[in-house]
């Protein structure tokens, strides 16, 4: 390649990078912005004064305002759904029914703080209910299947991985993820979404020593350890 065909592949990766710099921009305030006061009561101009771009460029970006609004739902899914894989990282080695509690505790708290939280979901399943729901049930669905892997990963050759996976993971992916959803519509403080996160998790816990069989008075790293071994 000569030196002016090369200087244009240059300008053109620039302009490409400067262009998806922008897209990215928009995409992060408008969450924000939607998240607030969601599709219907976000102006254009709103939109476009936060993430300090022209409306124009707002819109060569994004051709409707309900479109960067489904964007911004996809985008924030996303990044919940990675948050929850970092949130399960996190969690150390323990006896079961401790690990489905911290690992309930993480579902909830994926939905209920941070930047990714579920208050901007909370406005699309109201405002449009058709796309979100279609949204809403691949998070579903795919948070269901990081708890499987999880699960399949710490108790790997332990009768303790399918009571778990068949008889509890189901109802407590959706169960947190709608208290998470619930707490985030409502805006918690970080704080008090903590509390209940770790109060609901207790509820879950207790399920999953009726599932295991186990006494709900006795200690978690004696009666499991028989099944895990």
């Amino acid at each position: 390649m000569n030196r002016v065909g090369s200087k244009k592949a240059r300008l053109r990766t620039r302009a490409r990078l400067a262009y998806e710099e922008r897209r990215r921009q928009i995409l992060t305030m408008a969450t924000k912005r939607f998240a607030a006061t969601g599709l219907g009561s976000t102006t254009s101009s709103q939109l476009a004064s936060a993430a300090g771009v022209s409306e124009a460029a707002l819109y060569m970006h994004f051709e409707t305002k309900r479109k960067l609004f489904e964007a911004a739902v996809q985008r924030n899914t996303d990044q919940r759904l990675a948050e929850l894989q970092e949130r399960f990282n996190s969690i150390p080695n323990l006896a079961p029914v401790e690990c489905i509690e911290r690992m309930a505790e993480a579902t909830i708290l994926a939905c209920a703080e941070g930047e990714c939280n579920a208050a901007l979901m909370a406005w699309a399943l109201m405002e449009t209910p058709e796309f979100a729901a279609d949204v809403y049930r691949f998070e579903i669905g795919s948070a269901a299947a990081i708890w499987d892997v999880e699960i399949a990963k710490r108790f790997a050759g332990s009768p303790v991985r399918s009571r778990l996976a068949v008889h509890l993971a189901p109802y407590a992916v959706h169960a947190c993820m709608s208290f998470g959803f619930w707490l985030a519509a409502l805006h918690h403080q970080p704080a008090t979404a903590a509390a209940h996160a770790r109060q609901y998790a207790g509820g879950l816990a207790d399920a999953a020593r009726t599932v295991l069989g186990l006494r709900a008075e006795s200690l978690d790293t004696e009666d499991c350890g028989a099944l895990v071994g």
